[in-house]
């Protein structure tokens, strides 16, 4: 904001936010379907997407459209990067300290899950890119991704407007990377990103290189958006095209909404699943799984922050738990990083993406990747 100091703008956020959090939260509770005829057609109508996206939980049979059985057989080497938000710095800063260390294989299969997802597309084109990751957090801050909305937000969609992220995403996805990211995809390597269609309460998986391949730029970076867009806090992302004749509309979300990370799907347990002859799967989860204890909020935004922080951990720890055994099951290795109990510095929800934040976050995953400490 023009005359503005940081400090006093983390000062404006924080008072706006004690006052305002609670009604979003209540608004994210109530979040109803934006077309209850598109929910109930959806579910009959065949997918006119099904090229480029699969719902999460579908039979082996559907994904098999997507994932290349020989890419699957061959050994693979998996990332699954999840949500965070800010703590995505962790991310970015143990690819670089991975490269550094000499250790960092190619990755055949990449997927992400909201800050996850804008990692994943320069993850998946390798180490050339890591400059990009390091620039992409540690040069910019919430200034740079979204505008708090005030007084409008009740009567928005949104306690933040994210037009400045969407312009962050479209400068770091240019024609070339999207370009390059559909040569990996016809080369049998898959790039996919979740996010959550509000109209049907499911998670989609969306195969980035099918999209980039197809020359969608525009569908490209909006699920880019979408799977990074925190319901209450960021807006929805619309999603429109054309079917039958007709204009279909989506409405699509974070997809940390119904999972943290995704690394192998509940298909895989099918006895039709492709069987890997070795392979490993790298989890990375921005989170911190084994949190120090901490005293209890006395007041109902805190409290609503501490407990909400709890049921992600424990979503994102779940579902570690079940990938080693999906993963076991079919012959593939796991590690697993997360973001240490303590590490120099600590969260404040009312200021995100803090600049200092997210540098100590980004050099507590370089220093890890570098050592090797990081892996469990």
């Amino acid at each position: 904001m023009p005359g503005r100091s940081p400090a006093t703008r983390r000062y404006c956020r924080r008072n706006f936010l004690c006052l305002s959090s609670a009604a979003v939260l209540a608004g994210c509770t109530g979040m109803a379907p934006q077309s209850e005829t598109y929910a109930r057609l959806s579910r009959l109508d065949p997918d006119p997407l099904a090229a480029w996206r699969l719902p999460a939980f579908t039979d082996a049979a559907t994904w098999a459209n997507h994932l290349p059985a020989a890419t699957l057989t061959a050994g693979p080497r998996i990332l699954a990067l999840s949500g965070g938000g800010e703590d995505g710095a962790f991310g970015a800063g143990l690819l670089n300290g991975w490269t550094a260390a000499g250790t960092r294989p190619g990755f055949d299969i990449v997927t992400g899950v909201s800050i996850g997802a804008l990692i994943a597309p320069f993850a998946f084109l390798g180490q050339a890119y890591d400059p990009t990751l390091r620039d992409i957090f540690l040069t910019h801050d919430s200034d740079d991704m979204m505008r708090l909305r005030r007084l409008s937000f009740a009567y928005s969609d949104a306690l933040y407007d994210t037009a400045p992220l969407a312009r962050l995403i479209e400068d770091y996805t240019p024609p070339s990377l999207i370009r390059a990211i559909a040569a990996r995809h016809r080369a049998g390597a898959r790039l996919l990103v979740v996010t959550t269609s509000l109209e049907t309460t499911e998670a989609m998986i969306w195969n980035m290189g099918a999209i980039a391949e197809a020359g969608a730029y525009g569908l490209f970076r909006a699920i880019l958006r979408a799977s990074s867009a925190i319901p209450g806090l960021f807006p929805p992302v619309k999603i429109e095209f054309e079917a039958g004749g007709a204009t279909r509309r989506e409405t699509h979300v974070d997809g940390g909404v119904i999972m943290q990370f995704l690394a192998l799907p509940a298909a895989a347990f099918d006895p039709n699943w492709p069987k890997s002859n070795g392979g490993r799967l790298y989890i990375v989860v921005n989170n911190t799984l084994d949190p120090v204890p901490q005293t209890a909020s006395a007041t109902a935004l805190g409290l609503s922050q501490q407990a909400v922080s709890a049921m992600i951990r424990a979503s994102a720890g779940t579902g570690v738990t079940v990938a080693r055994q999906t993963a076991d099951r079919n012959g593939i290795s796991t590690s697993v990083a997360s973001v240490a109990p303590e590490i120099g510095a600590t969260w404040d929800a009312s200021d995100r993406f803090d600049a200092k934040y997210m540098r100590r976050v980004y050099q507590h995953g370089y220093e890890s990747a570098l050592t090797g400490d990081c892996w469990a």
